[in-house]
């Protein structure tokens, strides 16, 4: 054994500690385990070696054997006195002071009277009778929806629960009465419509959210960028989880300038392969047949309405608008992770699957 060797470990040391050369690491377990009752435990890994094992209780005793005790603890030589709860916990404070249950929550949102709302609303129908030649057409009578309405803009300083509440039902109960228009939509049973509704709301507000952003700065060319609209009384609101590659959607919208049929199939299709992807099996195959008929009826719509059989080009503009926002729809799952693990929004909800994905994804629930 060399000189600057170890005595317990044969490592290399580095000086003495107890008064024994040993390593920072053996000093160190000296110290923490010197009083525990490992010296009375018998070794289980090399039961006929134990002059070479370094388990707990024959590294105790050789500890002891070369001379280490407790009275010759030489405080301030290696250990570190803790100066904060992190470096004594051994890990961040950011996660030693997380504590992500109900009971933290400031505000908790219930939504039962939405949903009661929502099964009145499917229970009465579409609003009015529609008369157009394609499932398409009918969707786009409600294209107003996705519209800005840019003469009646206003704008809040401030984005507390009352607005809140009144950002999801508006929306909630938009997507219904502009889906209740979807011959298709209505022959589902209940629970599938109340599933997609809870899945696609909140794709409405972040598509319609792109839409009237850009809408907005074809109509105020000044306007500042970062300027994002929710709704017709709703303008400024940042969540930045929910920001990803929407820029590159809203120049894209900008761009193309979409007439109500184009944006209306966009928006279809973003809804619809987003619920197919987010739940598989059978409402992946019922979203797939979906899309199947909306795209159909855009053909019609190209050939027949704007006698343009040399769409190739507009189309995939559009379905490039559609691949972008699913891309911001996935990409945001990580950072509404931590949002959800650092319980940034401290807001729970009577039905969490209701806000997955959304920006104000919790994981709370009664």
């Amino acid at each position: 054994m060399a000189e600057n060797s170890c005595k317990i470990c044969l490592r290399k040391s580095h000086g003495t500690h107890f008064e024994v050369r040993s390593c920072r690491a053996c000093a160190a377990f000296f110290r923490r385990y010197a009083n525990s009752e490992f010296i009375n435990v018998k070794c289980c890994r090399r039961p006929g070696n134990n002059e070479k094992c370094l388990c707990r209780p024959c590294r105790l005793r050789k500890c002891l054997k070369f001379g280490m005790t407790t009275k010759k603890f030489q405080y301030g030589r290696d250990q570190l006195i803790p100066t904060s709860p992190s470096s004594y916990l051994g890990r961040p404070e950011f996660l030693m002071f997380c504590d992500p249950r109900p009971s933290n929550l400031i505000t908790f949102i219930d939504v039962h009277k939405l949903i009661s709302e929502a099964s009145r609303l499917l229970n009465s129908g579409c609003e009015s009778p529609l008369i157009a030649e394609t499932q398409l057409e009918k969707l786009s009578l409600g294209v107003n929806f996705l519209k800005l309405d840019s003469e009646n803009l206003k704008f809040f300083r401030k984005f507390g629960r009352v607005e809140f509440i009144d950002v999801v039902e508006y929306y909630f109960i938009s997507v219904i009465k502009w889906i209740m228009r979807f011959d298709k939509f209505r022959l589902l049973e209940r629970d599938v419509q109340m599933k997609l509704l809870n899945s696609i709301w909140h794709v409405f507000m972040k598509f319609h959210t792109c839409s009237s952003t850009a809408t907005f700065r074809r109509v105020y060319k000044n306007s500042k960028p970062y300027k994002k609209f929710f709704r017709n009384e709703y303008a400024s609101m940042y969540i930045k989880s929910q920001r990803v590659l929407e820029d590159e959607v809203i120049e894209s919208l900008g761009k193309l300038n979409p007439t109500d049929v184009e944006l209306c199939f966009t928006f279809s299709q973003t809804c619809f392969q987003y619920a197919g992807n987010r739940f598989q099996k059978d409402i992946l195959k019922i979203m797939d047949h979906f899309q199947q008929v909306l795209s159909e009826d855009l053909h019609f719509y190209y050939t027949e309405k704007m006698r343009n059989s040399r769409y190739a080009k507009r189309l995939a503009e559009l379905l490039k608008v559609n691949n972008t926002m699913q891309k911001s729809i996935w990409k945001s799952r990580p950072l509404l992770d931590l949002n959800r693990v650092f319980n940034v929004v401290k807001v729970g909800f009577s039905h969490p699957q209701m806000f997955e994905d959304s920006a104000f994804c919790t994981g709370f629930e009664n």
